[in-house]
């Protein structure tokens, strides 16, 4: 087994740009002179019948799995597994019993134990053949 070819399985970048309608990413490494990777699809939770979406945005450190290829396709056939947060990029909660989504125009949700709460910079919308407010 070639240990130069496992070294690029598993590989720490940041996104340098995105395909929003593609749900895919390019990611620049760093440690290997700013290589950019090709188009590269966002691993997402869900993607048959139930749909979610998450594109990370430009400067996000993530990191991708690539498929070990002996024949030069180099960091073409991977996927973005997801996001981890870096010195630059610190959580916004601290407690591990918390669940949130904060976004960069201050909105957000957050749940804890059944209390939750959603904050909005915008409008709040919501639609349902019966919706009911206790």
């Amino acid at each position: 087994m070639d240990t130069n070819q496992l070294k690029n399985v598993v590989r720490k970048g940041r996104i340098s740009s995105v395909d929003g309608p593609g749900c895919r990413a390019k990611v620049v490494f760093e440690d290997c002179d700013n290589l950019v990777s090709d188009w590269l699809p966002v691993l997402q939770p869900f993607s048959g019948g139930s749909k979610s979406y998450y594109i990370p945005e430009v400067g996000t450190p993530v990191v991708c799995l690539f498929q070990m290829n002996p024949s030069g396709a180099g960091l073409s056939d991977g996927v973005i597994l997801g996001a981890y947060y870096d010195s630059g990029s610190q959580p916004a909660e601290s407690d591990p019993d918390i669940r949130s989504v904060r976004f960069p125009d201050g909105s957000y949700i957050r749940y804890d134990h059944g209390s939750l709460e959603i904050h909005a910079s915008g409008a709040v919308v919501i639609t349902g053949a019966t919706v009911s407010i206790n």
